[in-house]
């Protein structure tokens, strides 16, 4: 048996259904940051024609997010939530613009709780303490706090909601 293997296994063996889809979820959205930057760097290739270096990074930062989020959806509709999709009424396009929705509000719930966090933690004399140059302590924690708190919610949000349970439809007959 492989380690992969060994692996699933385990899961399977000590986790629960939900608890095997969040680990999935976790996979998924980490294959998602590979796929991000290299958008960005295609992206900063093909836009070289816009002339303000500002305005051609954003465009690259704001391809790398859309794509990413577009192929993790792609990875959690096939197989983090796989088992719900063919009974939802809305289809795949309802699916794709629920996650989207879901995903940016929990990437700007990520970010106001990383600003938020820093502008707090950064006054402390421990969390503002040098952890190389002016990278401080708060410039770690605020941003995993955001991570975390963005990946709860996003997470719980697309399970209940973008790929929620729905009943196998059923054929009525003559009543």
């Amino acid at each position: 048996m492989s380690g992969f293997s060994r692996i699933l296994g385990f899961l399977r063996a000590h986790l629960s259904k939900d608890q095997r889809r969040f680990v999935k979820f976790v996979v998924v959205g980490a294959s998602g940051v590979p796929v991000n930057l290299g958008t960005v760097y295609l992206a900063t290739h093909l836009f070289a024609w816009v002339s303000r270096t500002g305005l051609r990074d954003t465009l690259a930062y704001l391809a790398g997010i859309l794509v990413s989020i577009f192929t993790n959806f792609l990875l959690n509709n096939a197989w983090t939530w796989g088992d719900r999709t063919a009974a939802d009424p809305g289809g795949l396009f309802g699916r794709l613009w629920r996650f989207y929705v879901v995903s940016s509000a929990a990437a700007a719930i990520q970010f106001f709780t990383s600003v938020g966090l820093s502008a707090l933690l950064r006054t402390s004399e421990a969390f503002s303490a040098v952890l190389s140059g002016e990278f401080r302590v708060y410039h770690a924690v605020a941003p995993l706090a955001g991570i975390l708190l963005g990946l709860s919610i996003n997470f719980t949000a697309n399970h209940l909601w973008t790929f929620r349970r729905h009943e196998k439809l059923r054929s009525r007959g003559p009543r």
